[in-house]
């Protein structure tokens, strides 16, 4: 059994695409741009606020987009995403509650790891989680960068006082594959997310795409 889970929150514990969107639109509408499809704003989910905003501003990152006008999104993102993700716009993927449940009896620890915005990631895995006994909560602070660097993870590991390979990352992306990677863990993904399921099967790691496969998979088999 995995002893060290530190689970990505978007896509990989909970459907969050709805109020992504909705917040998103928002600012877009704000600055009088135009909105997004649900469908188009799932593959610009993984990398944080700043590069959802240049993704919806036409660019493939943040590097590539015009300052100015993506500071004006970016702010108004961080502005009207904390009032859309609430009731259904963010909701447990179903099993997920269960399995939480299921680890926490098992002695497992138990973590979150997320490039969302920490003032919004904190209060939406207590919202959405709370009767489960969590380790660390990390949201994006700037304390350290975004996933795929490890360097928040490693944290976690020397929070826990373990190694790295003894933390096995739960994710939905190949941020959350590259991260385990820059760090030395394990890695254990899930298709039910916002990335192509090819570009998962690519990475050669286990891929869950039921909660029971996942249950099977931190639980049943053999861990180091």
């Amino acid at each position: 059994m995995h002893r060290h889970i530190v689970f990505d929150l978007d896509g990989t514990l909970a459907d969050t695409l709805p109020g992504i969107a909705t917040g998103l639109n928002r600012a877009l509408a704000n600055l009088g741009l135009t909105p997004h499809a649900e469908s188009a704003v799932r593959g610009m989910i993984g990398r944080g606020a700043r590069s959802l905003c240049a993704q919806a501003l036409g660019y493939r990152d943040a590097q590539e987009a015009p300052p100015a006008l993506l500071d004006k999104l970016h702010e108004n993102f961080r502005i009207e995403y904390p009032h859309c993700w609430q009731g259904e716009a963010s909701l447990p993927y179903p099993g997920i509650a269960g399995l939480l449940h299921e680890l926490n009896t098992l002695g497992a620890r138990l973590g979150i790891l997320s490039n969302k915005p920490h003032d919004v990631t904190h209060p939406m895995v207590k919202q959405l989680f709370g009767q489960v006994e969590w380790g660390p909560i990390r949201g994006y602070t700037g304390q350290f960068p975004r996933k795929p660097a490890p360097d928040a993870l490693l944290h976690i590991a020397e929070e826990w006082e373990v190694a790295a390979h003894e933390i096995t990352l739960v994710g939905d992306s190949l941020y959350d594959a590259n991260t385990a990677k820059n760090a030395g863990c394990r890695l254990i993904l899930v298709s039910w997310g916002y990335a192509v399921l090819r570009d998962l099967e690519a990475t050669g790691e286990p891929i869950a795409h039921t909660v029971d496969e996942l249950r099977q998979l931190l639980i049943n088999e053999a861990s180091a």
